[in-house]
């Protein structure tokens, strides 16, 4: 494409180079430079893209974008494009561009299982269209451009993961999106600290419910008590899922092992009633997959599409993965967490078959404000309740959830400062036959337990 296409949608000043400059690919990581690049420099915790103008010339970028009051150093062959904020820009060119194409558009927003619907959804879509998704969590300012900046004619349905954790952050997401097919998993107590309350999440994730088009389809959670108002608020066309009566798709009969869940639909649509098995583990993951089932039926997919996608669609890295170190197995769920997939975390642990004890290595939750202390004693206090064997409590929070386990029954208590000496602890602690529960905010770094098991040696052997 031509620099000119960039300088409308974004209201960029050339200051060097030609509008009619073609460019192959938007890039903002300055180490995956290529040649034909347009380099978007931005400011990020650690790193100012400006600082690597030079390296991505070198590279062989054909231009850069830049924001005002940045010194900038000699780029020969090189255009520059200058703007009052790069990253904003970002969207605005990823909006453009999503603009030129007529496909199907679902985006997947909720307060839990955003990526393993979202996973699921393309699973099956793509048994028969060439389907474009959201790589990992990309689903902030950044991530939603970097995926619609990916679409190109082999695409005929894209899937798009929206996450919030402030107010007013969820519309400039849709907005740029605009899809037709919106996906609200549940309302469930994320990031208090910024929303308040429930009645706080719920206005943030139903903006997906009121900006969808009147000729599209919302997908929401039947079960959820936050979903009859969040309909209210959209004129398109509602569908339910879930098992209460008055969902359009029902899930019935759900049986869990350890490599997933099989499970049976009900719905109007006879075709499409039946048994369907998922890789995923958990009761939640079903609810998930019900959504995938509903919009391939949306999109044209026939039943045995369907079921081929659900089937080979795996565990997102450490979202509820599951693997064997020395003889112990592993649910490494260590992603995120906030109270609601804290206690759905712990479910699994408690229905899953396991020859040895249920261990669960518990992190702090962030960004729950004055729900904090509460949210971390009723973890505490489900763990003892739902049969954990020895809880291993990690963080800042630690105190208050193994006082709360303690106090429910539970005397297999360890309190531990951070992941590094949980990671030391659990692996002499552990025996084989054991399944072991990793389960976190990211901020606690629980993954670094989950590679020293992978590491090394571990557990007892009897």
């Amino acid at each position: 494409m031509a620099l000119e296409f960039v300088l409308s949608a974004c209201g960029g000043e050339l200051l060097k180079g030609s509008p009619t400059e073609k460019f192959l690919r938007v890039n903002t990581d300055s180490r995956q430079g290529q040649a034909g690049d347009l380099f978007i420099a931005m400011s990020g915790e650690r790193f100012d893209g400006h600082a690597f103008l030079e390296e991505v010339a070198a590279r062989g970028a054909v231009a850069v974008m830049v924001e005002r009051g940045h010194k900038l150093a000699e780029l020969p062959n090189c255009a520059v494009i200058q703007v009052t904020n790069t990253r904003q820009a970002y969207g605005q060119i990823g909006a453009a561009y999503r603009k030129r194409f007529s496909v199907p558009v679902i985006a997947v927003a909720g307060s839990n299982g955003k990526t393993s619907t979202k996973e699921l959804i393309a699973a099956v879509l793509r048994q028969k269209m060439g389907t474009l998704w959201s790589e990992a969590s990309y689903n902030n300012d950044v991530g939603v451009p970097a995926t619609l900046l990916r679409l190109d004619k082999t695409h005929h349905a894209v899937v798009v993961e929206v996450g919030t954790n402030h107010p007013g952050e969820l519309a400039p997401l849709v907005k740029l999106i605009a899809p037709q097919f919106g996906v609200i998993t549940n309302v469930a107590r994320e990031h208090l600290e910024f929303f308040g309350d429930l009645d706080g999440v719920a206005k943030e994730e139903g903006v997906l419910a009121e900006l969808l088009p009147a000729d599209g389809t919302l997908f929401l959670n039947g079960d959820n008590e936050w979903s009859v108002d969040i309909a209210k608020r959209s004129k398109a066309t509602v569908v339910r899922v879930g098992s209460s009566a008055n969902c359009d798709w029902r899930v019935r009969g759900v049986k869990l092992d350890k490599n997933g869940s099989v499970f049976t639909v009900e719905t109007a649509q006879k075709e499409f009633c039946g048994t369907y098995r998922i890789r995923l583990l958990g009761r939640h993951q079903v609810g998930n997959a019900l959504f995938a089932i509903a919009l391939g039926a949306e999109l044209g997919l026939r039943r045995d599409e369907i079921k081929l996608g659900l089937e080979e669609c795996v565990p997102a890295k450490m979202r509820l993965e599951i693997y064997e170190a020395s003889g112990v197995r592993v649910l490494d769920d260590a992603y995120n967490a906030n109270a609601d997939s804290m206690l759905a975390a712990l479910l699994v642990l408690q229905e899953l078959p396991c020859k040895g004890r249920r261990v669960a290595v518990l992190g702090d939750m962030a960004e729950l404000g004055a729900q904090s202390e509460s949210a971390h004693a009723e973890v505490g206090r489900r763990a003892a309740e739902l049969g954990v064997e020895q809880l291993i409590a990690v963080g800042k929070m630690a105190g208050t959830m193994a006082q709360a386990a303690r106090d429910a029954g539970l005397s297999r208590v360890i309190e531990l400062e951070n992941a590094e000496s949980a990671a030391s602890s659990i692996k002499s602690f552990l025996k084989v036959g054991d399944t072991v529960l990793l389960k976190a905010s990211r901020s606690s770094r629980l993954e670094r337990i989950g590679n020293a098991l992978k590491a090394g040696d571990v557990g007892k052997r009897n």
